[in-house]
This record gives structure tokens, C-alpha cells and sequence, in this order.
């Protein structure tokens, strides 16, 4: 299927979170890259650090409390090693001297891209590349509006940061870029080499948006870990957490073939994430030792993920509507059922609104809830 099926259902939401623009030592148009990384988080401080310890310029735009800690020395913790590494950080798009070579990353939530690109429009002209290197497959046609050089970028790593000054990052740091909606330039090349040599296994391709809609069906169950508390190592050993994040998966597969839209690459293509795979092993019943070493693995290592995060930290915006949302949406446009996602939606949203912290269910209780169509009050 062409990829320019893409375009055709995207919706653009609108809200605050971080995000990220990157620049690189390596040469599009005749200049050297500078990364400027706007809104930058876990994700985008991760990229800061890495890009600038292998020789890379950067720059962020970040909350106070943590461009405090990039200014002085921000800690990544990786499985090989742990580095600390200071990066230039502002508080705002308005104290960046733009330069030539600049190229723009976004990694913020997708519920903060609008007001964001606005921030950037304001100090950069309309053909700086922007890169959306963001969960959810809306962000791209955000950028779109203001911005004429789009590329598409899949981040298939994860990062926990609960306090300011120190970022975990478990294994498998997988990066693919891609013009946006469809295609490879030198831009995009020279971007992967980058990424390359600061670590990452980072993938040029056409198909980007393909793996980004895969992973938007991966980040489906976002909501299911910040539900049910369990980290992430926990849930992908945990048979009722299995059974369950299946179904959601399931549900979002439905929607988008429903919908004409490709999840991932064709066979042969290189590809950062396969989904369909990934949901076909899941049905396996889980390795009892492997669920033993989860549970017993040190808070302190545990990965999390982004909603369970916001939640923990007491934020009251969540990321829900750019993933469940956006299959709710298809599924009554396509006519197809959304019964776990909407479940999901519905509770993540009011957990958010009453400020309430991760871990109100039990997978399995979590799925009794949706089967039995009684979410809609108390739970």
C-alpha cells in the first residue's frame, strides 16, 4: 500500500510537553548540523548527551529544573555504562541564535507539538528541517503546517526519569528516520549517521511512518502499564498483563488494516520494529524464571513507561488521546469496535483529571472491568 495513505487520517491535536531539535557535525546543504532539542526529556536528554559526547553540536530547550542539570552535568545510565555529559540548555525557543545549520527534532509529548512549532516558527523560517522523533502520527502533519522540510522519526527505545539529574536507558536504543510522508534524502542519511556514531542503531528509511504506526499500536498499552502500575520488564513476563496488552494491540491492529494503513515495513525491508511479530510472540505463555527476575529486579533499574511517568510525577496532561484516541477515532470512522482502547482512554483520562498515582488494578482485574462494559463510574 502507498504510503501516501498516510495523510488520510491524521488528526492534529494540540497541548504542552517537551520536545526535541537536533543539528549534527555532518553536512546537508554545505553546513555542519547543530541539534537543537526543544522540549528535551528523558528521550530528548538522552539524544543530547549521546550526539554531544560522540562530537555532535547540540543544544536544548527544556523545563528549568532540568536545563539546571544539562548546563552542570546530566547522568545517563546505560547497560554498558553510565556517562555524565553537559549540554547546552535554554528555557525557551526565544534565547536560540538561530544558525544555518540548524535542524529541528521535536521529541516532546504529542499533545505539546502545536504550541512548540509555533515557538520554533517564531525564530526560524519555514525551511529549516524539523524532525518528529515523537510517539502518536500526528505530529508530523503539525509540523507540516508550518514548516515545508518534514521528516518522520521513530524513537524504539525507552528512558525513565524520575528525578531531574539522572535518565535510565535500558537496552536496544533503535532510531529510523524517513522523509515525511514518504521517501530518503541525503538529510536523512547523514541524520542516521549521526545517530549511528553516537550509539544508536538508526535506520534511513521510506517506510518511517510504516514503523511509526506500529509503534503507536505498541504504545497502546502506555496506558495499560500506567493502569496496572507494572514496569515494563514486569508486564512483558506477566501472562494476565500479556493477555491483556494483546487484546488492546489486537484491537489497534483491527482498526488500521480496517483503515488501508501499513504498521510496518514490507518483508525484506530493514525495519526498527515489526509489530506483528512482536503480538505473535506475546501469546507464548511467559517464562516463569523470566517473571521471577522482574520482580525482583532493583527499583532503581526498572524501566517505565511515559504515562506511568506523568502520572508518578503528579503532571495532568497525558499523551492517551495521540495513541488510544487516535484508534478510537479510526474505529468509529471504519466502523470497527474499540472497546479496550476506549476502556483505556476513559480511565487514563480520569486518573489524570483526579490526580491519582499509577497501580490502580490488577491486569487481570483491569480486563474483567473492559470485558464487562463497566468502566462508567466507580472503579
Amino acid at each position: 500500500m502507498a504510503l501516501s495513505v498516510f495523510n488520510r487520517d491524521l488528526s492534529v491535536w494540540f497541548s504542552w510537553a517537551p520536545c526535541i531539535a537536533i543539528l549534527s557535525d555532518v553536512m546537508v546543504d554545505g553546513k555542519s548540523f547543530r541539534y537543537v532539542i526543544a522540549g528535551a526529556g528523558a528521550i530528548g536528554g538522552t539524544l543530547a548527551a549521546l550526539l554531544s559526547r560522540a562530537g555532535s553540536k547540540t543544544i536544548c530547550i527544556s523545563r528549568p529544573a532540568l536545563v539546571r542539570v544539562m548546563n552542570t552535568g546530566l547522568t545517563v545510565r546505560l547497560e554498558e555504562e553510565t556517562i555524565q555529559v553537559k549540554v547546552d540548555a535554554v528555557t525557551d525557543a526565544s534565547d536560540i541564535s538561530p544558525r544555518d545549520e540548524d535542524l529541528l527534532v521535536l521529541t516532546a509529548k504529542s499533545q505539546s507539538t502545536a504550541t512548540l512549532v509555533d515557538a520554533l516558527r517564531q525564530r526560524y523560517n519555514s525551511q529549516t528541517p524539523i524532525v518528529c522523533l515523537q510517539n502518536g502520527v500526528s505530529n508530523e502533519v503539525t509540523a507540516a503546517g508550518s514548516f515545508e522540510r518534514v521528516y518522520a522519526g521513530l524513537v524504539f527505545f525507552s528512558a525513565t526519569q524520575l528525578r531531574p539529574d539522572e535518565v535510565l536507558v535500558p537496552p536496544g536504543r533503535r532510531i529510523a528516520i524517513g522523509v515525511y510522508p514518504e521517501g530518503v534524502d541525503q538529510a536523512v542519511e547523514q541524520m542516521s549517521e549521526d545517530f549511528r556514531r553516537a550509539g544508536f542503531d538508526a535506520v534511513a528509511s521510506p517506510y518511517t511512518m510504516a514503523m511509526k504506526y506500529g509503534k503507536l499500536v505498541a504504545n497502546l498499552n502506555n496506558a495499560t502499564h500506567a493502569i496496572t502500575g507494572l514496569w515494563l520488564e514486569l508486564g512483558a513476563v506477566d501472562d494476565d498483563m500479556r493477555r491483556l496488552m494483546v487484546a488492546v494491540r489486537e484491537e489497534g491492529l483491527r482498526v488500521l488494516e480496517a483503515a488501508g494503513i501499513a504498521v510496518e515495513p514490507p518483508p525484506g525491508e530493514p525495519a526498527s520494529i515489526r509489530i506483528l511479530e512482536m503480538t505473535r510472540k506475546m501469546k507464548q505463555p511467559a517464562d516463569p524464571e523470566a517473571r521471577r527476575r522482574a520482580l525482583e529486579l532493583p527499583e532503581s533499574d526498572r524501566t517505565y513507561a511515559s504515562t506511568w511517568q506523568d502520572l508518578y510525577l503528579g503532571r495532568r496532561e497525558s499523551e492517551a488521546d495521540h495513541l488510544n484516541g487516535e484508534i478510537v477515532r479510526l474505529g468509529k470512522k471504519y466502523g470497527v469496535p474499540t472497546p479496550y482502547n476506549s476502556a483505556l482512554l476513559e480511565l487514563i483520562d480520569r486518573m489524570f483529571r483526579e490526580g491519582q498515582k499509577p497501580g490502580i488494578l490488577s491486569p487481570g482485574g483491569l480486563q474483567k472491568l473492559i470485558e464487562s462494559g463497566g468502566i462508567t463510574g466507580n472503579f
